[in-house]
This record gives structure tokens, C-alpha cells and sequence, in this order.
């Protein structure tokens, strides 16, 4: 068995166990990609960035859109 070792600047703990050749490769592959990705864009959301838009979303959801007119009304405009 091999094991892949990756460090997060999160507060995080995941184990997998992937029993098959397949999983594993298809797993390193999108691993490998991910990686290329966040070292060729350097401007990648960070995991900050990305709890903000989803937060976003689900405030929206919860609390429909807005009009422009409420817009400008709490924004002082």
C-alpha cells in the first residue's frame, strides 16, 4: 500500500482508503491537475474566499434577492 501525503493551511483530518488500482489512479490524476491548476493561477480562491461565496448563496436562498431599490435603500445610494 502507498500512501499520499498532502498538508492544508485548514483544521482538517480526512483519511481514505481506496482499494482498487483504478480509484487510486483517477484519484492522483485529479490530484496531479488540481495542483498544476493552483501553481499556473496564483489568484486561486482561497478556502476563505470560497466559505464567503457559499455563505453568500445561502443567505440568498434563505433570504431571496433583493431589487435594486432595497439595494440603494440600505447602502444609503
Amino acid at each position: 500500500m502507498g500512501k499520499i501525503t498532502i498538508e492544508l493551511p485548514l483544521d482538517i483530518n480526512r483519511r481514505y482508503q481506496l482499494n482498487s488500482v483504478e480509484s487510486a489512479t483517477l484519484l492522483l490524476q485529479g490530484l496531479e491537475a488540481s495542483a498544476n491548476l493552483v501553481e499556473e493561477n496564483p489568484d486561486t480562491p482561497t478556502a476563505e474566499d470560497l466559505a464567503d461565496v457559499r455563505a453568500a448563496k445561502r443567505a440568498r436562498r434563505e433570504k431571496g434577492f433583493l431589487t435594486i431599490e432595497q439595494l440603494e435603500a440600505e447602502l444609503s445610494l
